[in-house]
């Protein structure tokens, strides 16, 4: 048995992107992320909304840089989801092919509510994968 079949952080790693946060129809910009060593990402997006919500959008998505603080740029697939109920939360995930990303990569969020007096949170967890080298 190696290191690799007892200790998943050998192979994962899992980092807090985006506090919990009002979701104000407006991106809301994750923590830059060192993604360096992985090739590949899920987004793990939560939310929960109030005041009546009935309806809207949660929109989550991954962006890259090359130096972590500047020349964010969309990266990979948007994902949508249609709030339907009343008051509706949940989680969805955002997968990515980080292969050609750049060094650095951040989730962002935006809510989108609608009905009522919208109001929502949300929150967002990266976990990287893929190691293009494993540790001894």
């Amino acid at each position: 048995m190696t290191a690799l079949d007892r200790d998943t952080s050998a192979t994962i790693t899992v980092r807090h992107s985006l506090a919990p946060v009002a979701g104000t129809g407006s991106d809301q910009n994750g923590a830059s992320i060192d993604r360096q060593g992985f090739l590949s990402g899920a987004g793990v997006v939560a939310y929960s909304t109030s005041g009546g919500v009935t309806g809207g959008t949660i929109t989550g998505r991954w962006q890259d840089s090359a130096d972590g603080s500047t020349g964010w740029a969309n990266y990979g697939t948007t994902v949508t989801v249609n709030l339907t109920g009343t008051n509706p939360s949940g989680a969805f995930e955002v997968p990515a092919n980080l292969s050609s990303a750049k060094r650095y990569v951040r989730l962002v969020v935006d809510a989108d509510p609608t009905g009522g007096t919208p109001a929502s949170i949300v929150a967002a967890t990266a976990v990287l994968g893929g190691r293009n080298v494993n540790p001894a």
